[in-house]
């Protein structure tokens, strides 16, 4: 094993992460009197300071309903198609119509299957997703197939965590009509090739979906490069407030499938017999959307491009390394997951030992928030052939030394629960 640098020499791209932890109000905590190290980024992730800001700003002083007479409510309108342009930009989608904001991945997922399920399927219809997946990656669809007759069907990956592209492409066949992958598993990692697999299922003309939850606050996409039909993620894994969600669909989809809501402006023309829908992507945003929270997201896009998500990127990529090393050298200690493409997670157990009373440990004994249990991912638990495992996930405003307390702590349970 290859020792760890010592850490003057580690790197950070540049980035000042004491600054950036500055930013970071909720990170000057404290849990049982020692400092918060906040390690759950998968499950959501920590506000930066200027979108607290713009979120009280707005409710106090430019508050109004979007697409309303008034003043405020005009400025509104502006500033929530300001940030779907933004988001627009920050993906690579073709037009800011091709943004579709939702409460959230699930929602988006769902809107994807539904209208998957009254435009698209029929019995006998193939559906793939892989092992990975989360539940939300994984209900909806049944709800799909319970709807059209349609049948679910599971590509296997690698006890490793690695995924096979052969494997996948055998799986392929004239009855697959959806494929529906995440594009990094929230539980082992590992990052797939969504290049590969759109051409592989696009020039069977099959249509793609791709769950982007952990892909996209940790790495920039790009919807042109990937030619995915479907890519949803949520905001506040990224920094943003609850409730804001991103579906991007190519608009050739978008107008041939069926909003998942009804009511309010996306319906262009009711009468008793029947509703025309509006056009993108008012047709698919029913109801009064969280329309201060998306416009606050777009304050957290300029954070974020300011950043620059290319080297907090490889900044995470370097903790998770550094943490992976670390860990490694604990001899009770398994971690699931090696393939050589991951995002900044790590899953493990310990030997003889319950993750979750190791999670309370971490909690109260050194202010640790961590995730224990089945993750939201039983299927992938039981080809794990475990119950549970702990996950540690890092963001760019973690650091070195808190690994480093991570390693001492694990260490300290271990000896203790020997």
């Amino acid at each position: 094993m290859i020792p760890a640098p010592p850490l003057q020499t580690l790197k950070t791209y540049g980035l000042d992460i004491e600054k950036i932890r500055s930013d970071f109000p909720m990170l000057s905590q404290t849990v049982n009197g020692k400092p918060l190290i906040y390690l759950d980024s998968a499950a959501t992730s920590h506000k930066p300071k200027v979108v607290l800001d713009r979120l009280y700003q707005f409710y106090s002083e430019e508050y109004g309903k979007p697409k309303e007479a008034n003043r405020f409510s005009k400025t509104t309108t502006e500033a929530m198609e300001e940030t779907r342009s933004k988001m627009a930009g920050m993906i690579g989608a073709s037009k800011p119509e091709e943004i579709i904001f939702t409460t959230g991945c699930t929602e988006g997922i769902n809107l994807v299957a539904n209208g998957m399920a009254r435009t698209l399927l029929k019995k006998g219809d193939e559906i793939l997703i892989t092992a990975f997946e989360h539940h939300a990656n994984i209900v909806p669809w049944h709800m799909a197939c319970d709807l059209t007759g349609a049948v679910l069907k599971v590509v296997p990956i690698e006890k490793t965590g690695e995924f096979d592209l052969e494997k996948f492409q055998g799986m392929l066949t004239d009855k697959t009509r959806i494929v529906s992958f995440s594009h990094s598993s929230h539980v082992l990692g590992t990052i797939l090739p969504i290049k590969q697999i759109c051409e592989i299922a696009h020039s069977r003309e099959i249509v793609v979906m791709i769950d982007g939850a952990q892909a996209a606050p940790h790495m920039p996409v790009n919807m042109q490069e990937y030619d995915c039909d479907f890519y949803a993620f949520s905001g506040h894994k990224m920094g943003s407030p609850t409730g804001v969600g991103v579906l991007y669909g190519k608009e050739k989809w978008l107008q041939k499938i069926a909003p998942l809501l009804g009511g309010g402006q996306m319906a262009e023309q009711v009468t008793w017999e029947k509703s025309k829908f509006a056009s993108i992507p008012t047709k698919f945003e029913a109801g009064t959307t969280p329309f201060v929270e998306i416009i606050v997201t777009g304050t957290l896009i300029d954070y974020l491009q300011e950043l620059d998500m290319q080297k907090t990127s490889e900044y995470e990529q370097e903790l998770m390394k550094y943490c992976t090393e670390k860990l490694s050298r604990i001899e009770q200690l398994n971690i699931f997951g090696t393939a050589p493409e991951k995002e900044p997670v790590l899953s493990f157990n310990i030997r003889n030992a319950d993750v979750k009373k190791l999670e309370t440990f971490l909690n109260n004994e050194y202010g640790m928030a961590v995730r224990a249990g089945h993750l939201t991912a039983q299927p992938l638990m039981k080809f794990l052939g475990v119950e549970k495992l702990l996950r540690v996930s890092f963001c760019y405003y973690n650091t070195y030394e808190e690994i480093d307390v991570l390693e001492e702590a694990l260490k300290a349970f271990i000896k203790e629960n020997a």
